[in-house]
C-alpha cells in the first residue's frame, strides 16, 4: 500500500493544477457553460489523475483506491466541473474484469481523457421506478435510464443490466447501432445529464454472472466514499470563504467576524468540516480491508454524515454572506447547488441512514418514502 506521503504529494500536485488551471474566472465560465464541463479531463489525464487506481501491469500507478479521497477533496474544494468519479473509480473497478475490446475504452479514458459514464439504477432509491433500467436478453440489452452524468460525451457506457433478477456489467460505445442518447436539464452547475435509450444493444461483458456483483458492490460502495469526499472539500472550502468574507465585511464599524454570533457560527462549521474530513480519511482508509457488510456499513454512514453535513455548512456560508451570498458576486451558491446535487447521488441521509439501520438489524431496508 502507498505510503501516506505518496498520496499527499499526488493530492497535492492537483491541487496547484487546479490553482494554476481552473481559477475563479475559469471556474465560473466552465460551470455556467454545459458544454465546458469537461474541457479539462483531458488535461487530468495527462496528469496522470486517472490511472491512479489503476494496476500498474495495465499502465497505471497501481495505488489504493484509498488515494483517491485526497484528490477528491481536492475537486471539490476547487469545484471541479467534469466526470471525475467515473473515469478515476471504473478504471480501477472493472478494468481486470472486461474484455480486450472493454480494456481498450477504459485505456483511452485513462491514457486520453474520454470520458466515461455509469448507467446505474441504484443512485438513489428516491427515483425508484422512474430513473429507468436495462435488461439483458439473449445477450443484447434492452431499456432507458433517464439521467445518465456526461451521457451526451462520453466515448464508453458502463452499463448494469438486469438478467433473472442478477446484475450484469457490460462496456458500450455510444456509437453502437441501437443506442440513442438525449441531453436533459441538469441542476448541477458541475456536470450534464443525458437520456440513453438501448434498443438491443450487444455490449462487451465486463466479468459473468458470478462476478458482477462483487465488482458492483464494490464500485457502489466507494462511489459513495468519493462522493463524501468531495462534499468534505465543498465543507471546507466553503468555511475558508466565510472566514475570509467575516474578516473583510464591515456592519456598524466593526467587521462582522468580530461579532459573538458570527464567532460562534464559524466555529461550529469548522467543527462539522473537520469531522467531516477526518471521518472520510478513516473510512477511506480500511474500506478494501474490512468485510463486505462492514464496509458497505462505514461507506453508507459516511455518505449519509456527508450529505448532511456539507449542505449545513454550505447554508451557514451563505448566512455569513448575507444577501450577497446568493449573487454571481459570490461563488458560494456554486458550492451551495453542487452540495445539494451531489447530496443524493448514491443515497441522501434519510435513505443511507435506513440502510445503515438495515445492515446494523442484518434485515432488508424499509422502502423510502418519496419526497413531494
Amino acid at each position: 500500500m502507498a505510503d501516506n506521503d505518496t498520496i499527499a504529494s499526488l493530492a497535492a500536485t492537483v491541487d496547484d493544477f487546479l490553482r494554476s488551471a481552473y481559477d475563479a474566472d475559469t471556474r465560473r465560465r466552465i460551470l455556467s457553460s454545459a458544454d465546458e464541463r469537461s474541457s479539462l479531463v483531458p488535461a487530468l489525464a495527462e496528469l496522470g489523475t486517472f490511472s491512479v487506481a489503476l494496476e500498474e501491469e495495465h499502465g497505471g500507478l497501481g495505488l489504493p483506491l484509498s488515494a483517491l479521497g485526497p484528490i477528491f477533496i481536492q475537486y471539490g474544494r476547487h469545484l471541479l466541473a467534469g466526470p471525475m468519479l467515473e473515469n478515476s473509480l471504473l478504471p480501477g473497478t472493472v478494468y481486470e474484469h472486461a474484455s480486450e475490446e472493454g480494456r481498450k475504452l477504459l485505456t483511452d479514458a485513462v491514457e486520453n481523457g474520454s470520458v466515461l459514464a455509469f448507467l446505474d439504477p441504484a443512485v438513489t432509491d428516491h427515483w425508484s421506478g422512474r430513473l429507468g433500467s436495462v435488461t439483458s436478453v439473449d445477450g443484447r440489452l434492452h431499456g432507458t435510464f433517464e439521467a445518465v452524468r456526461f451521457g451526451g460525451e462520453a466515448t464508453a457506457l458502463l452499463v448494469v443490466a438486469d438478467r433473472d433478477g442478477r446484475p450484469l456489467l457490460h462496456l458500450i460505445e455510444p456509437t453502437m447501432p441501437g443506442v440513442r442518447i438525449e441531453a436533459v436539464g441538469s441542476a448541477d452547475p458541475a456536470l450534464n445529464f443525458s437520456r440513453v435509450t438501448l434498443d438491443g444493444v450487444e455490449g462487451a461483458p465486463v466479468g459473468d454472472a458470478a462476478t458482477a456483483p462483487e465488482v458492483l458492490a464494490r464500485v457502489r460502495r466507494w462511489s459513495r466514499v468519493l462522493i463524501a469526499c468531495e462534499l468534505s472539500g465543498i465543507a471546507t472550502r466553503c468555511v475558508e470563504l466565510a472566514v475570509e468574507y467575516a474578516k473583510q465585511r464591515e456592519q456598524f464599524g466593526r467587521v462582522i467576524g468580530s461579532f459573538q454570533a458570527i464567532k460562534h457560527m464559524l466555529a461550529d462549521m469548522h467543527t462539522d468540516a473537520v469531522s467531516l474530513h477526518n471521518f472520510c480519511e478513516a473510512v477511506a482508509g480500511e474500506l478494501d480491508e474490512l468485510p463486505d457488510t462492514e464496509a458497505d456499513l462505514n461507506a453508507a454512514a459516511l455518505k449519509a454524515h456527508a450529505a448532511r453535513v456539507a449542505v449545513s455548512v454550505c447554508e451557514g456560508a451563505i448566512q455569513v454572506h448575507g444577501g450577497i451570498g446568493f449573487t454571481a458576486e459570490a461563488d458560494i451558491h456554486w458550492y451551495y447547488k453542487r452540495a445539494l446535487a451531489l447530496r443524493a447521488w448514491y443515497g441522501d441521509s434519510t435513505e443511507l441512514e435506513e440502510k445503515v439501520g438495515a445492515l446494523v438489524l442484518d434485515q432488508p431496508a424499509a422502502p423510502t418514502v418519496e419526497r413531494v
